[in-house]
């Protein structure tokens, strides 16, 4: 049993996997020493990966290498099973390697763009031959509604959740759906461009954002909403010996 913790910048996630497959996820907001401890007494762990990309809990990763023998955090000195082509790798987010990582073992031999919507939204390329060539990073859904009322000085807070019109039609459904279509336009634009430049392109769609937009994205795309967790466990089998 392999348990594979992903730290984002506002909840951590630990899932599950037995031979290959995801069994389970579970999410935490607050996420530290005491939370793992309760995890693994209820949870026969053989190999364990943490991967962050913010700053980790030290007591919570010493209690994870205390545990579990098998246990690797992953960082640009990880062997990945792709090539990387990123010109400074030892500042290239966990979440991209992997989501990259997870895409290829679905879809190998394609130019792959991976769109991941979370806190920002990133935007990497993988080759057909399998190589991490790098990608673009804009702020996500929240960020941007977060940004039009820290920076003016009248406009609301908005929630991304709610009525979600094509035009709006208050100026609570008007932010939302700036932000959230600014997103959707900003994503079919890439996939137009890239698609004219690699006619063999495949695009992934995943982050917490991921079921929300897709619903509203014309374009084909895949949805899979664990791709990074599934590249983390692919990184972990690579990296230890079970």
């Amino acid at each position: 049993m392999n348990l594979i913790i992903d730290q984002g910048n506002s909840i951590t996630k630990m899932a599950i996997f037995e031979a290959g497959r995801l069994q389970n996820v579970d999410f935490y907001p607050q996420w530290g020493a005491d939370v793992v401890s309760k995890y693994l007494d209820s949870h026969r762990v053989e190999a364990a990966l943490f991967s962050t990309v913010t700053e980790p809990d030290a007591a919570a990763i010493a209690l994870l290498r205390e545990r579990i023998a098998a246990f690797h955090y992953f960082d640009h000195t990880s062997r990945v099973p792709i090539a990387i082509g990123y010109r400074t790798p030892e500042t290239l987010g966990a979440d991209r390697v992997a989501a990259a990582v997870g895409a290829t073992l679905q879809c190998s031999g394609r130019t792959i763009l991976i769109v991941d919507a979370g806190t920002c939204v990133t935007y990497d390329l993988v080759t057909r031959e399998g190589c991490f060539v790098g990608g673009n990073i804009a702020p996500g859904m929240r960020m941007r509604l977060l940004a039009m009322h820290e920076h003016t000085g009248k406009l609301p807070r908005v929630e991304p959740e709610g009525d979600l019109p094509e035009i709006g039609f208050s100026t609570e459904t008007a932010l939302r759906a700036g932000a959230a279509l600014g997103v959707v336009y900003e994503i079919e634009g890439y996939i137009a461009r890239l698609t004219a430049l690699h006619p063999d392109l495949f695009v992934f769609l995943t982050g917490g954002d991921a079921l929300k937009l897709a619903a509203k994205i014309k374009s084909r795309i895949f949805v899979d909403e664990n791709l990074v967790l599934t590249g983390l466990n692919r990184i972990l089998e690579e990296n230890v010996k079970i």
